[in-house]
């Protein structure tokens, strides 16, 4: 029995290192178009969902990608869960003319996007916002979802496409604010510089007009932050003696 489970766990490392091999030869290595075409034969590519945009004229199809042998993909035990993107690109397609055009040419992990937005104005109306990340930001070489995601958009043509949101932050959440083009947006400030994003962090709050064209500002700055928390201090951490 002893002898059984030894070969059985000799049998599961050799399983586990022949696919991080498989993994770090195609990134790694260059290969002709038989070996590309072997690889990607493996895959199955999905347009998961059509999604209808500036009064049907225009549609998004997202691109996910699932190994075939792989079949607990959207299992979070599996060994690829953390490699693959909900989406790692999107085609865009105008029914008038037949073009089509992919968002990016750019290595990129589209977490979630939306479009078709209500009471906004008149650049939003036009826009995609994407919840994405493009940028091993642990530098470990990989893009996974330990790197953090940003606020990025684009045009409802998927031209344009550009961040938003600090790229060593990792976003957390978004508002319009109703009837304009501004966005108010939470963070994940990587405040230690260790590389992460945990409790340990800063949230930081910013507005962005995209009507002005300029770049997010902070809702509350470094020095209204610490007066803040310099308030905090004398109200409830210093002792009062008259209550």
């Amino acid at each position: 029995m002893k002898s059984i489970s030894i070969i059985l766990l000799s049998l599961m490392i050799l399983s586990c290192n022949k696919r991080e091999d498989r993994i770090q030869i195609i990134e790694d290595e260059n290969l002709n178009q038989k070996q590309i075409d072997s690889i990607i034969d493996e895959y199955n590519f999905e347009y998961s969902r059509v999604v209808f945009i500036d009064s049907m004229e225009k549609v998004i199809l997202p691109i996910s990608t699932q190994n075939a042998r792989d079949k607990s993909r959207y299992s979070a035990k599996s060994y690829y869960a953390d490699s693959y993107p909900n989406y790692w690109n999107l085609i865009f397609f105008d029914i008038k003319s037949g073009k089509t055009k992919l968002l990016t040419q750019k290595k990129t992990r589209i977490l979630d996007f939306t479009t078709n937005f209500k009471n906004v104005g008149p650049i939003l109306k036009k826009s995609v916002l994407y919840k994405a990340g493009d940028t091993d930001y642990n530098l470990d070489k990989k893009l996974t979802y330990v790197d953090p995601n940003q606020l990025f958009i684009s045009d409802i043509d998927g031209n344009n496409f550009s961040r938003l949101s600090p790229i060593n932050e990792n976003l957390i959440e978004y508002e319009i604010v109703p009837n304009t083009d501004k966005i108010i947006f939470r963070t994940l400030r990587d405040s230690n510089g260790n590389k992460e994003f945990d409790e340990k962090d800063e949230k930081i709050w910013y507005l962005i007009d995209l009507s002005t064209k300029s770049k997010a500002v902070e809702i509350l700055n470094q020095e209204k932050r610490k007066e803040i928390e310099n308030l905090y201090f004398k109200q409830w951490l210093v002792k009062n003696n008259k209550g």
